[in-house]
């Protein structure tokens, strides 16, 4: 199995890059692609949906992975979970698309399905991993949207309109929408790093490298589960 694993950002990845040697196979723009060996990626996309868009779409014509695992940090927008702890998500889905005035859900891209579900059988064997493991974690819809989530107004709208959110990143959506294409299940595990609200900034700043530590040895467990 080729996998391959998706972080926005520097930080995110610098655990995976502290513990696996690779080689730059493709680099443009934002998008750097590095080879551990014939099974293992790693992948730094930059951040928001147009980065990630484009990062899939080059790693999916030029690595062909048979699994993608996205990672990083995210906003929790569940006051109960504690910073840290790692979140994946049941189904992707946008949180700043709305053309429900042509009868499309909230969320759905025209034309396009109005989410992009993880098979059940993968979320039950990330739950036992973890479990087995001793990593807290939680389930649950994580939405894609290009805004940081600290705008309280912009938050209680998506609330309303996404009654099941769990937590929001900024590109998971878009990596999802591009491997429907090629038809690539992919996973996305993520620490969390702040709490939506106006506070979310100061505190990402002072959380993003434990968060994204918390995210590595989470993934590394399903690594070790996958091989």
């Amino acid at each position: 199995m080729k996998i391959a694993i998706i972080a926005a950002m520097k930080e995110e990845l610098a655990p995976f890059r502290q513990q696996f040697a690779a080689t730059v196979v493709w680099q443009k723009g934002k998008t750097v692609i590095e080879k551990v060996n014939d099974r293992l990626y790693l992948v730094e996309s930059g951040i928001g949906k147009v980065n990630a868009a484009a990062t899939a779409t080059w790693l999916c014509e030029q690595v062909q992975p048979d699994f993608i695992i996205n990672t990083g940090t995210i906003g929790s927008f569940r006051s109960e979970f504690a910073l840290g702890d790692v979140v994946y998500t049941d189904r992707f889905v946008y949180s700043d698309v709305d053309a429900t005035g042509f009868n499309y859900a909230f969320g759905q891209v025209p034309q396009m399905p109005a989410d992009y579900p993880v098979a059940p059988e993968l979320i039950a064997k990330l739950s036992t991993i973890f479990a087995e493991a001793g990593i807290p974690a939680h389930h649950g819809t994580i939405a894609t949207s290009d805004s940081f989530m600290s705008d309280t107004k912009s938050i209680a709208a998506i609330r309303k309109a996404i009654p099941t959110i769990t937590a929001s990143d900024m590109e998971s959506c878009a990596l999802a929408q591009v491997a429907s294409f090629y038809d690539i299940p992919i996973v996305n595990v993520r620490g969390i790093s702040d709490h939506v609200g106006d506070s979310a900034p100061d505190t990402f700043d002072e959380t993003v490298d434990f968060a994204s530590n918390q995210a590595f040895q989470a993934v590394n467990a399903l690594l070790e589960n996958l091989r």
